[in-house]
């Protein structure tokens, strides 16, 4: 998704507290929050209207907006550890982000942000690797870096670790699952010093929050997201690894395999990888010829960020009569049950104008009455 947003250099703070406001506010994920920000035009508009957007979507419970002084407490913690938080619409935001289906509207980071929008490749790997993905890691990261590639992932144990260690010298990135301050696993502790002083530390997670089960996933579409291409070095069928690289197809991303013994299960999700079209590696050669023509090809097609559409540029966004809306959520309401159906289907079945329903499905997904999978609607249980 191109989310059509102007970059500045920096933004006004009273604005970076508005956009940490909206993106901690009750129901508001990351997609969520770029529709408010499509409908309204601005952020101030988004925040001021996102309460009465849910109690008209039905919600039960009150609507609860993060506090000005929780967001400017947020940020004066960071500060005090010579941490940011950076919003999508300023320049040291990821580029590799920007168009993903749904990029964090706020990240925190620590550490030298020189490294935000340099050439990256991810690695991933299992936390309890063979001893030979060990090496290969080693050998593969190394020379990788040598080329001025900037190693991203996870900073788990095993091959996240590894990556990390190796890339210290050269450039690496630690997307992790808690706040930036919250440390895990603790046995990374030396290396999480590390990265602050030789790398940088990326979180969408708030300050003190320590990671919880969910975060990891959010983590991963990060980790697969912010690279060219992502490495994976070893894969069970059933693994975290494997997750990561469901989000870099989604993501249009490629995918380099290490190959392994049809016999050993710690290989399955490679040789599966590679089977369904990821790229093979044997030797590092095979990373580092590809990535240069994925660099190249990116450089080429690149478009100037400034080339922006100005739907989003601080605009007075006059919604629909509130009469029409209240018929389309009834009609919507009615039509919808617990069988998730195409919203486009939805839209084309009751004849009504797109923007309309947009609305609506932003309402009640706000009041917690639908789930919106990826463009499916359906009742919430």
């Amino acid at each position: 998704m191109n989310h059509k947003i102007p970059v500045f250099d920096a933004i006004p703070l009273t604005e970076k507290i508005n956009w940490i406001r909206l993106c901690r506010t009750t129901n508001v994920g990351s997609r969520m929050f770029f529709k408010l920000l499509k409908i309204f035009g601005n952020i101030d508009n988004a925040l001021n209207n996102v309460e009465e957007f849910a109690i008209k979507g039905g919600i039960k419970k009150p609507v609860n907006i993060y506090p000005i002084k929780a967001a400017q407490k947020e940020l004066e913690d960071c500060y005090k550890i010579n941490a940011n938080i950076i919003c999508f619409n300023e320049s040291q935001y990821p580029k590799n982000l920007r168009n993903i289906f749904d990029p964090p509207p706020i990240l925190t980071i620590r550490g030298n942000a020189n490294l935000l929008n340099q050439n990256t490749l991810s690695v991933i790997g299992p936390r309890n690797p063979s001893l030979n993905g060990c090496k290969f890691t080693q050998m593969v990261v190394s020379d990788i870096g040598s080329y001025n590639i900037v190693i991203a992932s996870g900073l788990a144990k095993g091959i996240d670790a590894i990556a990390h260690q190796t890339a210290l010298k050269t450039g690496t990135i630690a997307i992790i699952a808690g706040g930036i301050n919250h440390i895990y696993p603790k046995e990374n502790t030396k290396l999480y010093e590390q990265i602050i002083n030789e790398g940088l530390l990326i979180s969408e997670t708030p300050i003190h929050l320590p990671p919880k089960g969910g975060s990891f996933v959010q983590r991963n579409r990060i980790i697969s997201a912010i690279g060219f291409g992502i490495l994976v070095i070893e894969a069970t069928l059933r693994s975290g690894t494997l997750t990561t690289a469901r989000f870099a197809t989604e993501q249009n991303k490629e995918i380099f395999a290490v190959p392994g013994s049809p016999f050993d299960p710690r290989y399955e999700g490679t040789n599966r990888l590679i089977k369904d079209g990821a790229f093979m590696v044997t030797n590092s050669n095979d990373v580092i010829d590809e990535l240069d023509q994925l660099i190249s090809n990116h450089n080429r097609n690149a478009k100037i960020e400034e080339n922006f559409n100005e739907e989003f540029v601080n605009i007075e966004t006059k919604l629909p009569d509130n009469k029409i809306i209240d018929e389309t959520r009834k009609l919507i309401l009615e039509k919808i049950d617990y069988v998730p159906i195409s919203s486009d289907t939805l839209i084309n079945e009751l004849d009504i104008p797109t923007k309309i329903a947009n609305i609506v499905l932003v309402q009640l997904e706000l009041a917690d009455r639908i789930e919106n999978k990826n463009g499916k609607i359906c009742l919430k249980a």
